[in-house]
C-alpha cells in the first residue's frame, strides 16, 4: 500500500472536522454608519496581477465545489500630496523560476500551488508602466504569508507598514506559512499599534495612514495574528480591500471562512468575517474586494481605478 499525502491527509481530517468550525462569529454590538472625510480629489488606485493559484471549492468556503481561480493582487494608490503607497508587494520575483524557496509547505505540497510567469512581479510591472518603483514611500502588508509579503526586500527604499504583531510574530514565531527569508532584511519597518486606536464601524481598531481619511487601515486579526484590511476613500466611492479575511465573494456569500488550519486563529478569523459581514451590511456603499478575487472590481469599473491586464504566459 502507498503512503498517504499531506494533502491526502488533510483532506481527510478536514472533511471529518474542518467543516464544523468555519462559519462567520456574528458580530453583536451595535454598528452605525461610518462617516468618511471627503475624497481627495486626483485619488487613484491601481490594480497588478503578481501570480495566481487555483485551489478547490471545498477548501475555499463552506459548500465550495469544484476549482476556484485566486487572483494573487499588488495595489498601487496614487496620493496627489503624500505620494505612491502600496498594499501588498505580491509573490517575490523568483516565484517564477525557483518557487519552492519562496512559498510555505502548505503551498509546496500542492494543497495550493501558486505560479507566476517571468516579469509578473511587481517592481517589474511597475517598470514596465513607466512609474519608478524606487519612489514607493510605503508598503502596506495585509500579512506575511508569501504572496502577500514575498517581494518587500525588492524595494528598498520603501517604509514596510504593518501590525507590531505581525512584525513580532514574523520575526520571531514564524510559523508554517511565513517564509522568514521574504522580510528578514528589511529595517525600515512602521509598526502601527492598534491597541490605543480608535474603532470604525465594526472593526475595532483603525488607522488614518496618511491624516486626511483617504487611506485606512483597518485591524482585522485572525487569518494571521496581526492581519490588516485597507479602506481607500476614493472619489468614485470607497474600497475596502480585504486581505485574506475574505479569500473569495464566496467567503462573503457563503458566510465562512477557507481551511480554518490555513488561518493563525481559526475562531479570531471568523470572528473578523463577521465584523466584516456586519460593516457590508450597513455600508452597502463600499465596494469590497476580497483578497484574492477581483471580480468586485472588474464588474464595476470606476474612473480612478484600473486593473493591469497580465495574460498568462504573455
Amino acid at each position: 500500500m502507498k503512503s498517504l499525502t499531506p494533502v491526502f491527509v488533510l483532506v481527510v481530517l478536514f472533511s471529518f472536522f474542518g467543516c464544523f468550525s468555519r462559519a462567520a462569529i456574528p458580530y453583536t454590538k451595535e454598528v452605525s454608519p461610518v462617516q468618511l472625510e471627503k475624497p481627495i480629489p486626483g485619488l487613484k488606485l491601481e490594480v497588478f496581477q503578481t501570480g495566481r493559484m487555483v485551489i478547490d471549492g471545498w477548501a475555499a468556503y463552506t459548500g465550495g465545489k469544484g476549482k476556484i481561480s485566486m487572483d494573487q493582487p499588488a495595489y498601487l494608490i496614487s496620493h496627489p500630496n503624500y505620494g505612491l503607497v502600496a498594499f501588498e508587494a505580491g509573490h517575490h520575483s523568483e516565484i517564477a523560476t525557483n518557487p519552492s524557496e519562496h512559498l510555505g509547505w502548505i503551498h509546496r505540497v500542492g494543497l495550493m500551488p501558486m505560479e507566476q510567469d517571468r516579469g509578473q512581479d511587481f517592481r517589474n510591472q511597475l517598470k514596465t508602466t513607466g512609474k519608478n518603483p524606487d519612489s514607493l514611500r510605503d508598503i502596506l502588508v495585509s500579512h506575511f504569508h508569501p504572496e502577500h509579503v514575498g517581494a518587500v526586500e525588492e524595494f528598498p527604499n520603501a517604509r514596510i507598514v504593518a501590525d507590531r504583531r505581525e512584525i513580532k510574530h514574523g520575526t520571531e514565531s514564524p510559523n508554517y506559512n511565513y517564509v522568514n527569508a521574504e522580510y528578514d532584511g528589511i529595517s525600515n519597518w512602521f509598526q502601527i499599534d492598534f491597541s490605543s486606536k480608535k474603532q470604525f464601524g465594526s472593526f475595532e481598531g483603525s488607522y488614518d495612514l496618511v491624516g486626511d481619511g483617504s487611506i485606512l487601515v483597518l485591524s482585522t486579526p485572525g487569518h494571521t495574528p496581526g492581519h490588516i484590511s485597507l479602506l481607500v476613500n476614493l472619489g468614485s466611492g470607497p474600497v475596502l480591500l480585504t486581505g485574506d479575511m475574505a479569500w473569495t465573494e464566496h467567503n462573503i456569500r457563503s458566510a465562512s471562512i477557507g481551511l480554518p488550519f490555513i488561518s493563525s486563529d481559526g475562531e479570531a478569523a471568523r470572528i473578523s468575517l463577521g465584523q466584516l459581514l456586519a460593516f457590508q451590511s450597513k455600508n452597502p456603499g463600499v465596494l469590497i474586494v476580497p483578497g484574492h478575487d477581483l471580480n468586485p472590481l472588474r464588474k464595476n469599473p470606476r474612473k480612478d481605478i484600473h486593473i493591469h491586464p497580465w495574460a498568462v504566459n504573455k
